[in-house]
């Protein structure tokens, strides 16, 4: 604890500019976005099932182009990328605002997405990974608290902003916090001669045709790297936000009720902001690759409470064990791509995660309505949850043998 006081007073500035980026990239998460979701439903008169597949198709879109966008981050000085980020989030924010036709929906869900949940947290989390060595587990795991920073103050600041003003004018004031905050981060990145890290962030030297290769896209899809740490980010990602996603489906099924279920997200942030914490500790201590089998760990250990416990307070455990894996795995996946792939091309690598992961939110609620129309029950879910885990588990694994 005592270093990671000393980094927070050392670092202090570049930590609050990676921490402000994952808390406004809120604006572009799912617990963001379901705030408006009865609204945009109204107004455009449509089922749940057919927004729930429109937002698919938005959220897929968005991991694809990522691909592409998250790998400028190599190429382009940071605070450039930062605001052309941070614009684009808030444009996107208010042209969603005004979205009177189906496809501006579609279109400001898309940059919602791209820019929030995207390359805000993109921005952030490679940052830290490029700014720092040896305490790169910490500092991820510092910037990374904006999360559940976000997913506790985000909530209730808007449900009573739509309840005052209504879905688009909050929206509007949702850009115009991301468009004041510009200046604030770039005043955090300056502030007391930040060259000698900053320099990391200027355009890359020519690099060997090997390096280059290896940074495509393409070739890191099959990498062995990929296809050890991928399965564990995909189960972790598509599962847990599937449960979320039919929370009220799964408590109507058990008799709890919907408030019992929203109130019982305190657990998830405390939880993520905890798990973030610790995964930078025991990163920094024992490295990221021995970590990294057993970032599934706490999720499966809160699915089989929920296998075998019917009681209320099973489900803020279950949520406690989702939240803890989702802050332990971001710090030390992100810490585990630097240490495999290197920093001179982590942009275009995490590019590729972050797809995946995107890509696997948009598939989890997908497949688990497709299996809930076929006919398997609840519990057969958490049973195939728990295979996959287990599975994934032990594929990661192989980790020790790179």
């Amino acid at each position: 604890m005592r270093h990671l006081l000393a980094l927070i007073r050392q670092n202090g500035n570049l930590l609050l500019f990676g921490f402000l980026l994952t808390c406004f990239s809120g604006f572009g998460q799912t617990f963001f976005v379901s705030l408006f979701v009865p609204y945009i439903q109204k107004y455009f008169q449509l089922s749940d099932s057919l927004f729930s597949s429109f937002y698919a198709i938005a959220t897929l879109m968005s991991a694809a182009m990522l691909t592409w966008a998250g790998r400028f981050i190599d190429t382009v000085r940071l605070p450039k990328f930062t605001i052309r980020v941070m614009t684009g989030l808030a444009f996107s924010l208010i042209f969603l605002s005004q979205a009177y036709f189906f496809p501006m929906l579609i279109v400001g869900l898309f940059g919602i997405r791209l820019f929030g949940q995207g390359l805000m947290t993109h921005t952030s989390l490679t940052s830290m990974g490029k700014f720092f060595d040896f305490d790169r587990g910490k500092a991820i795991s510092i910037a990374a608290l904006g999360h559940p920073a976000g997913e506790a103050v985000f909530p209730i600041v808007f449900v009573s902003l739509i309840g005052a003003i209504g879905w688009r004018y909050s929206l509007v004031v949702a850009g115009l916090l991301v468009f004041m905050l510009i200046p604030l981060v770039l005043y955090f990145l300056f502030k007391e001669n930040q060259y000698a890290k900053l320099k990391l962030f200027l355009p890359s030297p020519k690099k060997s045709q090997a390096e280059v290769n290896a940074s495509k896209p393409w070739n890191v899809f099959k990498s062995r790297a990929f296809l050890i740490l991928a399965p564990s980010n995909f189960a972790s990602a598509s599962i847990g936000t599937a449960f979320i996603f039919f929370q009220l489906k799964i408590g109507a099924e058990r008799g709890w009720s919907p408030t019992w279920m929203a109130g019982s997200f305190a657990a998830y942030a405390i939880a993520g902001a905890t798990g973030s914490i610790v995964g930078g500790l025991l990163t920094d201590r024992f490295s990221a690759k021995k970590m990294y089998p057993i970032i599934l760990l706490p999720f499966l250990t809160g699915l089989t409470a929920f296998y075998f416990i019917d009681s209320p307070w099973v489900y803020p455990l279950f949520l406690a064990g989702i939240g803890m894996t989702n802050g332990f795995s971001n710090t030390v996946k992100n810490s585990a791509l630097a240490e495999m792939y290197g920093i001179a091309f982590l942009g275009s690598v995490r590019s590729v995660f972050i797809t995946v992961m995107i890509f696997s939110t948009a598939i989890g609620p997908v497949l688990f309505g497709f299996l809930f129309d076929l006919g398997f029950t609840f519990h057969q879910l958490i049973l195939f949850s728990m295979v996959a885990m287990v599975l994934s588990s032990i594929n990661s694994l192989r980790i020790f043998r790179i």
